[in-house]
């Protein structure tokens, strides 16, 4: 996975994992806007994928949720919403949905056919989409974040709360065979 291999696309789409990790992060705004290409999400994802993340008290951050709000970063254009458009969208799709969740199947088959970057965390949606296109770059949560605190730099303490965020809201930690999980164990 390379960010900079994302940046030779025009987009890049996120997958509703990557989405809700970085709304979880508390750091969804300046990630998406420390990003120098536009960003995407899938209208299906947003809708009926990207719904909550965990917010009760970090001690039991399972007893409370908070609905997940785009609009704010769609009105700000930090964020656009894609849509399936072509009949070779559709039929991508329907290929990825017999092996994938619908929102994963969506925003690959758009990525493909525009040859735009895919965000995600999922590795069954990894496996495939590099298995049917290795043209297109593949990156996760940690490579956006990781940009982020990279080219905005801000202080050991803002980024380990984000990452923080991500574990106990989002419920995510990547496998230890991540490229970027050194990194992460770094704060955690």
């Amino acid at each position: 996975m390379s960010i900079n291999k994302a940046f030779s696309h025009d987009c890049i789409i996120l997958d509703a994992c990557c989405i809700i990790n970085l709304y979880a992060s508390q750091q969804m705004r300046a990630i998406l806007g420390s990003i120098p290409k536009t960003i995407s999400v899938a209208t299906y994802v947003k809708d009926y994928e990207v719904l909550s993340i965990y917010s009760g008290p970090i001690e039991n951050v399972q007893d409370e949720h908070e609905l997940i709000d785009l609009q704010p970063f769609i009105e700000e254009k930090l964020l656009f919403l894609a849509d399936i458009e072509t009949d070779f969208e559709a039929n991508t799709y329907i290929n990825f949905a017999q092996k994938l969740d619908d929102g994963e199947a969506i925003t690959g088959a758009i990525a493909i056919n525009r040859n735009w970057a895919i965000a995600t965390d999922d590795a069954k949606s990894i496996k495939m989409f590099q298995s049917n296109a290795s043209q297109i770059a593949i990156v996760s949560t940690l490579d956006l974040v990781k940009y982020w605190a990279d080219t905005e730099k801000p202080n050991n303490d803002i980024i380990l709360n984000a990452l923080l965020n991500i574990r106990v809201r989002g419920k995510y930690a990547p496998h230890r065979d991540h490229p970027l999980a050194k990194w992460w164990q770094k704060f955690m």
